[in-house]
């Protein structure tokens, strides 16, 4: 019973009466996202079973990878930062507040259920035309796939402009509904993250959908700043955003063709893109508008979106996809698994950790995956950092005092890194050599 009561949090399928709560501090640990990461596990896994079945696009491992790494980044924010928005959310509502709605009420968790999904699409929207805050957002859009994996292609940056949106309504409702709503919808939209799910009929027409939401994340001309939607299609019909799956292919990732799997440049490349644009113009007008008009403005463009003719209607290109020795990619998700299994341990040890212990956790889980991403590009560089990061694990593993049960996990973890030190050393040293062979070769066929 209680796996299908949280298999039903996927749909928003939650009664009211039990998920009420008097005070923040009621609302359960670990929370409803958390609880909900077997099932994120569980449904990646059969959707590539289906896709299989259905001869649909597959998972690939590497941009799936770069999606889950993505999400342990902004995992490691929140760690650092602790959640701006609820923060905010909550200080609005105990300084300034208006005036307060009962909390035990059905019909101020129905309000809040549906003003929160209303401020999701504001800053969904704005996430997508203001250009600042598409640099905070567009890594989610960045994957050339489109699955389960993709909902966890996230920003560490977005909470940093989305709370503003929220905050309009802790004048009047209670913040322990606000942060219930927030983790249903999270949830919500995660299955919607899909192709093997067509059409689900009717409900189109009120829901969020597979449908709905593959042309969100299409950079095809018609797909461009359309449907919003967290929850509800609704908004978009409403405020004009609406956009139906057209026949044909539907391109994903960003407009500009981009080429990496290493999740520290996705999140930061787009900064520098803007930061470029703003030394490039002249006029202070130009300055301010490459930060505040839509991603697709240019100077002399009288619309604020920008011109976006032309953009390929049916964009043909070819995904980004880097061949790899297959040691390299058996290589790269044992040791992706084992991150994830360390992020989960600390994650749930982090509040009683010193702020200089958790800093330096991040720290190396970013590099971490970082280096990981490097390796799956088949870049040498992410040669040289691997066996860098293998050597740093031995020596820290090594110098850690500790004994008992843990001291058997030390061990252990110190056998592992020191064999993938050994055995990537190698690995690398050959395939440098095999590459210097293989230009000097080339070198003496030009001669």
């Amino acid at each position: 019973m209680e796996i299908l009561e949280k298999a039903a949090r996927f749909l928003y399928f939650v009664d009211p009466n039990k998920y009420t709560y008097e005070k923040i501090e009621d609302i359960p640990k670990p929370d409803f996202v958390q609880q909900a990461v077997p099932y994120f596990i569980t449904l990646i896994i059969l959707e590539y079973i289906i896709q299989w079945i259905k001869d649909k696009p597959r998972t690939r491992i590497n941009d799936g990878v770069t999606s889950v790494s993505a999400g342990v980044f902004m995992l490691c924010e929140q760690l650092l930062v602790r959640g701006v928005v609820g923060y905010a959310y909550i200080y609005v509502y105990e300084n300034w507040r208006l005036f307060e709605l009962p909390w035990d009420s059905p019909y101020t968790w129905y309000a809040a259920a549906i003003l929160g999904d209303l401020c999701y699409y504001w800053a969904h929207r704005a996430g997508h035309e203001i250009n600042l805050f598409w640099a905070l957002h567009q890594v989610h859009h960045s994957s050339e796939d489109y699955n389960l994996t993709t909902a966890l292609r996230q920003s560490i940056f977005q909470s940093w402009f989305t709370w503003m949106f929220y905050v309009p309504t802790a004048l009047f409702l209670p913040p322990q509904l606000f942060l219930i709503h927030q983790q249903f919808n999270t949830i919500y939209q995660f299955w919607i993250h899909t192709e093997v799910i067509d059409s689900l009929g009717p409900l189109e027409y009120i829901f969020n959908t597979p449908r709905h939401h593959r042309v969100h994340h299409g950079c095809n001309r018609y797909c461009l700043d359309k449907n919003y939607g967290g929850v509800l299609i609704i908004w978009d019909r409403l405020f004009g955003t609406f956009e139906d799956e057209q026949p044909g292919t539907v391109t994903y990732g960003l407009v500009e063709d981009i080429k990496s799997f290493d999740p520290t440049w996705l999140q930061f490349f787009y900064l520098a893109k803007i930061w470029s644009r703003v030394k490039e113009y002249t006029t202070i007008g130009d300055k301010l508008s490459a930060v505040f008009k839509g991603p697709g403005w240019f100077p002399g463009q009288s619309h604020r979106l920008g011109d976006s003719s032309g953009v390929a209607e049916y964009p043909n290109r070819a995904k980004y996809d880097p061949k790899i020795p297959l040691f390299q990619s058996i290589y790269v998700l044992v040791h992706f698994f084992l991150t994830l299994a360390l992020m989960e341990v600390f994650s749930a040890h982090s509040r009683s950790l010193s702020q200089f212990n958790v800093i330096f956790f991040v720290g190396t889980m970013l590099f971490t995956l970082t280096s990981l991403g490097l390796l799956l590009e088949g870049k040498r560089i992410g040669i040289l950092t691997e066996v860098g990061r293998c050597f740093g694990a031995v020596l820290f593993i090594h110098w850690m005092g500790i004994s008992g049960d843990t001291g058997k996990i030390k061990s252990l973890l110190l056998a592992f890194f020191l064999l993938s030190l050994v055995s990537f050393s190698f690995f690398g040293f050959t395939m440098m050599t095999s590459e210097k062979k293989i230009s000097a070769n080339k070198t003496k066929k030009l001669k």
